[in-house]
């Protein structure tokens, strides 16, 4: 703290090699917080930065050393660091998910935050070190859903009136056809399935809970498929 040794006394013809001094570089750690568009937990072109992301700095006897918030950018560092072992903490900013961990191969683009604990693992820094390849990757969770309704002119089309079928079971399925999810119709004929991670799905109507008598319209109507129309 002060740069001097203690004092020391020499006697008479007295030879003290002892007195040393060890000197280090400034480490720094840092980089990147942003929003994983499409939740595969690696860094894609054109996915942004999350700015005022809070991040905490903590040694390895989790003793937190200092804290800082991302720019306008979603780019965080903490410098001046003496050598030495610490972890990041990263706060999951309000309406957004932790993505996924340690994805793709290459530490500079991936996500390194712990969805259970909002950390990092600890990381030794030597003197001189700059270690910007701790980022932390962030998607708002989707949604799909909406209606099946009873089509008394089978046209394809909500009409007036054409009312809502309750207790429809629908089925949510991944890209290799994996049931998800399933759900049933409220008593208007609406149904959602909520907080989804960024993919792709399949709905499926279990024509096997429709009322005895009904089939799914299978009229081809480019608009109905593209409307999710049942």
């Amino acid at each position: 703290s002060s740069g001097s040794t203690a004092t020391t006394t020499l006697i008479s013809g007295e030879n003290d090699p002892t007195w040393d001094a060890g000197l280090s570089l400034p480490a720094s750690i840092g980089n990147f917080v942003w929003e994983d568009q499409d939740g595969d937990g690696v860094q894609d072109a054109g996915e942004p930065g999350l700015p005022n992301a809070a991040v905490r700095l903590y040694d390895a006897s989790s003793n937190l050393i200092a804290a800082t918030a991302t720019d306008g950018s979603g780019f965080y560092s903490f410098t001046n660091l003496p050598a030495g072992s610490y972890y990041l903490n990263i706060a999951r900013p309000a309406g957004y998910v932790h993505t996924l961990r340690d994805r793709g191969g290459n530490d500079a683009s991936d996500s390194d935050v712990n969805p259970a604990t909002g950390s990092t693992i600890a990381t030794a820094l030597i003197s001189g070190e700059n270690d910007p390849t701790w980022d932390a990757g962030f998607y708002r969770p989707a949604s799909v859903g909406d209606y099946v309704w009873l089509d008394e002119d089978w046209d394809g089309v909500q009409d007036p009136g054409e009312a809502g079928m309750p207790n429809v079971q629908i089925q949510l399925l991944s890209t290799n056809g994996t049931v998800i999810s399933t759900t049933s119709t409220d008593i208007n004929g609406l149904y959602l399935f909520p907080d989804l991670p960024p993919g792709t799905y399949t709905v499926r109507v279990a024509t096997n809970t429709l009322p005895a008598g009904l089939v799914a319209n299978q009229t081809f109507d480019p608009d109905a498929v593209r409307d999710h129309r049942t």
